[in-house]
């Protein structure tokens, strides 16, 4: 047995959220394994049980990436509790890390999502 793991993309400003959903549910709910915040403050991970991504309001997009054993399940969030959340890079309106480019949950989901792919946890 095995759960069908997600990427989704839901409405926001200025750019799109990204996370990573395990549909865990026959009524197609499940977690969320994301970062929330932003580059003025810094972000943190999280992970939380959701709904059908579809039931949202902001939702914009759901990309199967493949399928994670029940065995293997709790690994995603020990692994995505490795990947540093983005931190704060502004103060004042001025960059922290001028020549460092800017992450945001985009950059981290597409990290989170390489690594449990590279180690075969999503497959």
């Amino acid at each position: 047995m095995s759960f069908e793991v997600y990427l989704v993309i839901s409405a926001g400003a200025p750019r799109d959220h990204h996370a990573i959903f395990v549909e865990t549910a026959p009524d197609l709910s499940g977690n969320v394994f994301q970062v929330t915040g932003n580059i003025l403050n810094g972000m943190t991970y999280e992970t939380k049980v959701a709904k059908r991504p579809e039931a949202s309001a902001s939702f914009q997009d759901k990309t199967l990436l493949g399928s994670v054993s029940h065995a293997n399940y709790g690994r995603i969030d020990i692994e995505c509790k490795r990947i540093p959340p983005p931190e704060k890079q502004f103060d004042l309106g001025k960059k922290l890390y001028p020549g460092v480019p800017l992450r945001r949950c985009q950059e981290w989901t597409s990290r989170a999502i390489a690594e449990l792919k590279r180690q075969q946890i999503i497959s």
